[in-house]
């Protein structure tokens, strides 16, 4: 991709180390944990340009780049393997609470991403509610989304109202929902009336779509109905399967082969779903309706909405089934409702072959291997990125992404023995292991006048 036409000027921070630390091993991991922070603080501080002060040129320049970003970005969202254009791609599960656009910490935006990621969820949601969206977090949205990158929702969904907004009299949106319909004389209608209240949600915050993290290994306690509803057995995972049909009339894959046939149809259903008077509707969804219809983007019964699962353990049918070769979209029932499966394997060093804990869902095309980065297991990304390349998955991802944001070329021991093994010289600012990794996986032809820049925040 052309660099961009644009300059920063960047601090160059040095951080000095004791030879001999006299303090105890605590006050060690204090002090070191404070200058990391100082590090990041002071080299934040240069790469800040509001919007006004943005000039023809270098608006021009950068439209010029965003526009081959979103370019690339679409076929990462291909499933037809290099045959059809399919370039890798990278996820991050973001930290919601992390998503703090602030001035002076770029940490905190998601434009501070690395470019070539090409969605992040906002892992266990925000309660935010799209009228308490800053103008930051407005201006956030919008720059990454010029980009070509997507905005998307992901936690454990086992149970019904889990990541809605908290009411404005502050209620929670769990409890909320449980108040609006409660159980048992709406449980069968659970499934799908969560999926609306969701959809709408995310398509009201100027997001992009939603992940279902189903773990029948997950941390959520017993399967009850009243509970876990979407974990329940009765009828072959009946519930789950509802839940994933209604999200799928408003998010995902559009053709012959899926759900939803044809871009009229979809827009037909994201009509309907802020539409109150709509067939089989309960009453009380109107609140959600009449709350959030005021924030609609203008583009969103045209705009491309995305439906991805992790499913790391048990597989209900509704999902599908492992495949470690692509399957023939026929007879890919995971491709019916779903866009990407990003596959749970963290601890593997490479890519999880072993057909279960996580499955192979829908083929590898589907796929993206991911690394915890939350629990500091960032090496693995390594033979990750190099297993990309020869095929056996089409995409990257981790868990808690944003926490490689202060890794550099130098602040970490094992990536700076990776570089000197391997003979690479290459200056990393930021996001170090994740940008090693995509090199591995998809390599630039020619690196000779490759410089790692500081990010771009553009400010409201």
């Amino acid at each position: 991709m052309k660099k961009i036409i644009y300059t920063l000027l960047a601090l160059s921070v040095t951080l000095t180390s004791c030879s001999k630390w006299t303090e105890t091993e605590t006050m060690r991991d204090d002090f070191e944990k404070a200058a990391i922070e100082d590090l990041i603080n002071k080299r934040d501080a240069a790469k800040w340009v509001a919007e006004a002060e943005r000039t023809v040129e270098n608006k021009k320049a950068l439209e010029a780049y965003w526009q081959q970003l979103r370019e690339y970005k679409q076929k990462a969202w291909l499933n037809t393997g290099k045959a059809g254009g399919q370039v890798p791609m990278v996820y991050f599960w973001f930290d919601g609470p992390t998503w703090q656009p602030v001035k002076g910490i770029a940490r905190g935006w998601l434009q501070a991403v690395p470019d070539s990621v090409v969605a992040i969820s906002i892992w266990g949601g925000t309660n935010m509610r799209p009228e308490t969206l800053t103008d930051n977090h407005k201006k956030d949205i919008e720059i990454f989304h010029k980009k070509g990158s997507a905005i998307l929702m992901c936690w454990q969904t086992p149970g019904v109202g889990l990541g809605l907004p908290a009411t404005k009299e502050g209620v929670s949106g769990y409890q909320n929902f449980h108040n609006k319909y409660p159980y048992p004389e709406c449980y069968e209608q659970w499934p799908a009336i969560y999926a609306r209240e969701l959809a709408r949600y995310i398509i009201a915050m100027d997001f992009d779509g939603y992940d279902v993290d189903w773990e029948t290994c997950g941390d959520h306690g017993s399967v009850t109905r009243e509970g876990t509803p979407l974990m329940i057995s009765d009828n072959n995972y009946e519930n789950i399967a509802n839940f994933v049909k209604e999200m799928a009339k408003y998010f995902g894959p559009v053709g012959a082969d899926h759900l939803v046939k044809t871009q009229a149809e979809r827009q037909a259903n994201l009509k309907a779903l802020f539409e109150a008077s709509t067939a089989g509707y309960h009453a009380k969804e109107k609140e959600y309706i009449d709350e959030f219809k005021p924030y609609l983007p203008a583009n969103y019964l045209t705009k491309r909405y995305y439906f991805c699962a992790d499913v790391p353990c048990g597989v209900p049918p509704i999902f599908g089934r492992n495949s470690q070769t692509p399957l023939d979209i026929a007879n890919n029932a995971f491709a019916i409702y779903f866009d990407k499966h990003f596959m749970q394997d963290y601890s593997v060093n490479g890519v999880n072959m072993n057909g279960s804990h996580p499955p192979m869902l829908g083929g590898p095309y589907y796929n993206s291997t991911s690394a915890n980065y939350q629990a500091g297991n960032f090496r693995v990304m390594i033979q990750k990125g190099k297993d990309v390349k020869a095929g056996k998955v089409w995409g990257l991802g981790a868990y808690h992404g944003q926490s490689d944001y202060a890794v550099t070329n130098e602040s970490d021991n094992f990536f700076k023995q990776y570089l000197k093994d391997n003979n690479i010289n290459r200056k990393y600012l930021h996001y170090a292991w994740t940008r090693e990794a995509i090199r591995l996986a998809n390599p630039r032809e020619d690196y000779s006048g490759y410089k790692e820049m500081e990010p771009t925040i553009i400010l409201p």
